[in-house]
């Protein structure tokens, strides 16, 4: 929705947390943008598409239409599923499903076929016209898709929007050491980290808008890079999830099918010294 923070720019005059520079020097290694492993397809349904049983051997955290969070303990599932479909590379194995007409979105985790249906470990349903920010339940637990708890959608860079050569939203970021606390829009996190220099899940991060294209072009990021840096001074990028390196999320080769177009050292030219760390909001 418009109101999301996924949606909305950060503005000619943001609030810079007073400690930036010490946080983002704990930044280790370069940005990638790997899509073809630990990262999300995303396959299109219709009221038409065959719905198959996903057995959750974990939970499925349930968004219902009055937007209250219902969180079921291994329960099976009909979710409507191409015959075609295939999860994600990489042990966490990860599916997105959406249908436009309804704005559904199911997430699910560690995915894998099953007989007649389908196996997972979590899952998640959502409103992809809701705000990216699912609600808490009535005992006080987070959305369980993602590591901060939220839906698997928000911050995913498309092939479509790197054909238009504009991205409209902030962008996923999972990177190795999070802390396991967590800030506006996440709900919860899954980071370990006891370093007081690095993150909290939720934390927003921008690209220096001082850097200007030619600046960022002589970086050696062009095309696609450029795009998604552009992005990331406009919008930024929130961390997400713990990760195995710094890591914008990027959809994945088998449904983006970038044949080469975004690999994984797309980004890297574009250094993590150059981002701010914005002072993040109390919730609403």
């Amino acid at each position: 929705s418009s109101r999301s923070p996924w949606n909305t720019p950060i503005g000619r005059r943001p609030a810079y947390h007073p400690q930036s520079d010490y946080h983002v020097a704990a930044l280790d290694g370069e940005l990638t943008s790997d899509p073809t492993q630990y990262t999300y397809p995303v396959y299109e349904v219709t009221g038409r598409t065959r719905r198959q049983p996903v057995r959750f051997t974990g939970v499925f955290s349930e968004v219902r239409r009055d937007r209250n969070l219902k969180i079921l303990g291994e329960p099976t599932v009909r979710i409507p599923i191409p015959a075609a479909a295939e999860p994600a590379e990489g042990s966490d194995s990860q599916l997105i499903i959406i249908d436009r007409n309804t704005g559904d979105e199911w997430g699910m985790w560690r995915l894998e076929k099953e007989g007649d249906g389908w196996k997972a470990t979590n899952g998640s349903h959502y409103n992809v016209r809701w705000d990216g920010v699912p609600p808490r339940d009535r005992d006080g637990d987070g959305f369980t898709a993602r590591g901060a708890g939220i839906p698997y959608l928000a911050g995913l860079v498309r092939r479509c929007e790197i054909d238009r050569g504009r991205i409209r939203h902030a962008l996923a970021f999972a990177y190795d050491y999070p802390r396991p606390e967590h800030v506006y829009p996440a709900s919860k996190s899954d980071g370990e980290s006891g370093d007081p220099r690095d993150l909290p899940e939720g934390a927003r991060l921008q690209l220096d808008p001082a850097l200007t294209p030619t600046d960022i072009r002589e970086l050696g990021c062009e095309g696609p890079c450029l795009t998604i840096a552009r992005a990331l001074q406009r919008y930024g990028m929130y961390v997400v999830d713990q990760g195995g390196r710094p890591k914008v999320m990027m959809e994945y080769e088998a449904t983006a099918r970038w044949n080469g177009r975004v690999t994984a050292e797309t980004v890297s030219p574009i250094p993590l010294s150059r981002f701010r760390l914005l002072q993040w909001p109390d919730a609403p």
